[in-house]
């Protein structure tokens, strides 16, 4: 009856009570070292929901798929970012605020949609137009990751891991990404 009000399943009731050889003292430290990683993982749930939640806040109508979505992305940044760099481009955002995300969020569809049609024109990746658009590409990036070389190489981690067309959510093709990619090496 003690075991189950300090939280113990019958099942780990039944092998606690199996193993004679055991102290009391180590089921308790093995129970303790369970409830700390239960514990953990729920914050990291915690942490989730909150990002989630900001996220869905900045957006008027959240359908589902958008939920799926947002869901999905957190999932992608999580397995790249470490929670500091996480925690700075979260502040970065508070920093450059909503009006400016908006207004980013513009640009990098602007950029894409410009480099769609360099490569659709045949435009060589060395040719001064395309290289302009190398270079706002990188302010881009600069702007997002506040100049930070880490973030920028776990940003470049997620797309060389992911795929581009995953990383940035359907906005460039495998096509585009490789003719971005001849840009870059210009």
């Amino acid at each position: 009856v003690s075991l189950k009000q300090i939280g113990f399943s019958l099942e780990e009731i039944r092998d606690c009570l199996s193993q004679h050889n055991r102290s009391f003292a180590d089921i308790i430290q093995l129970h303790t070292a369970k409830l700390r990683q239960q514990i953990e993982l729920s914050q990291k749930l915690l942490e989730r929901l909150e990002a989630i939640a900001q996220t869905a806040n900045s957006i008027e109508v959240v359908s589902v798929d958008d939920l799926i979505q947002i869901i999905e992305v957190i999932g992608m940044l999580e397995k790249y970012y470490t929670p500091e760099q996480l925690e700075m481009l979260q502040q970065r955002q508070g920093l450059l605020g909503e009006e400016r995300m908006r207004q980013s969020q513009a640009d990098w569809q602007k950029l894409i949609e410009q480099m769609q049609a360099e490569m659709e024109k045949g435009t060589d990746p060395k040719s001064e137009s395309v290289q302009a658009l190398v270079r706002r590409r990188q302010e881009l990036i600069d702007e997002f990751t506040g100049g930070d070389p880490d973030i920028e190489q776990s940003l470049n981690a997620m797309y060389q891991q992911e795929g581009a067309e995953i990383a940035s959510r359907g906005a460039v093709d495998a096509a585009l990404a490789e003719y971005m990619s001849r840009a870059m090496q210009c």
